[in-house]
């Protein structure tokens, strides 16, 4: 068997190679950068979100032209052309406060943006709840990363906490039968929801979304069911977040949250 000795030119290309794939990972490596600073990444991007507000308008005179039956989506367009005169989202969005946790321990107070388009006519969910909704996501750029035009069930839980919020608000509606079993679907809560990336995926990416993004959603909510993932016989709502942190309670400390640990 003969053994195979390769050039010495070879020898000292695959090392250069090896040289710079090293050099090429070390750098990557070190433009790593850990998550930013909660306290100071909402500032930032609060002044980002009231420009956005302050620039751009969404199709209310369509709402308002509308029955309430009507099937109607939430269009955002910007201020300026043709739609210089449109009254802008910062004269029509109200705003609450959420106090979150982050997992450095930092508490951050975030203001949460939102319009009831149409409130719905039964009952709203709690953020651990599971729900029936159709809904799209963009980011301020008008850039749309998700869209789910037939209805889908939604355990709030595993969402982030801006869709849970914002889908809290709004109430469930009614429904029918048509002759073909499909059910058509009316009076139900639809909301927009403008949030902070803290509120979102933060200092992840996630598929089209870029780290340290504020996100807007609209979400039609059509029935709702409540949860207990445990199976303990306490509903989630009454075991998840009872201090209102924004993490998930777990009193017994034994790493597995309350409204998924039965014993």
């Amino acid at each position: 068997m003969l053994l195979f000795v390769p050039p010495f030119r070879l020898i000292v290309n695959l090392f250069g190679l090896f040289l710079f794939l090293s050099i090429w990972a070390c750098g990557r490596n070190d433009r790593l950068e850990p998550p930013r600073d909660p306290t100071v990444q909402v500032i930032e991007e609060h002044a980002t979100l009231m420009r956005y507000l302050e620039t751009h308008f969404y199709n209310y005179e369509e709402f308002q032209s509308s029955p309430s039956g009507a099937n109607v989506r939430v269009t955002i367009d910007t201020i300026m052309g043709d739609n210089a005169n449109k009254i802008p989202l910062s004269d029509q969005v109200k705003s609450r406060t959420i106090d979150y946790r982050h997992s450095t321990g930092q508490y951050v107070t975030y203001n949460y943006y939102y319009l009831t388009l149409r409130e719905g006519t039964g009952n709203s969910p709690s953020i651990v709840d599971s729900t029936f909704v159709t809904y799209s996501g963009e980011l301020l750029n008008r850039t749309q990363f998700d869209n789910r035009s037939t209805p889908v069930w939604l355990d709030l839980t595993n969402v982030v906490r801006g869709f849970s919020e914002g889908a809290s608000q709004l109430k469930t509606g009614k429904y029918s039968i048509n002759p073909d079993n499909t059910q058509r679907f009316y009076e139900y809560g639809q909301g927009l929801f403008i949030f902070p990336s803290g509120l979102g995926y933060y200092s992840r990416t996630s598929g089209s979304v870029p780290a340290y993004a504020p996100l807007v959603f609209e979400v039609n909510l059509y029935t709702l069911k409540e949860t207990d993932h445990d199976g303990d016989g306490i509903l989630s709502k009454n075991e998840y977040d009872t201090d209102g942190d924004g993490i998930p309670d777990d009193t017994d400390g034994d790493g597995i949250p309350d409204y998924l640990d039965a014993t």
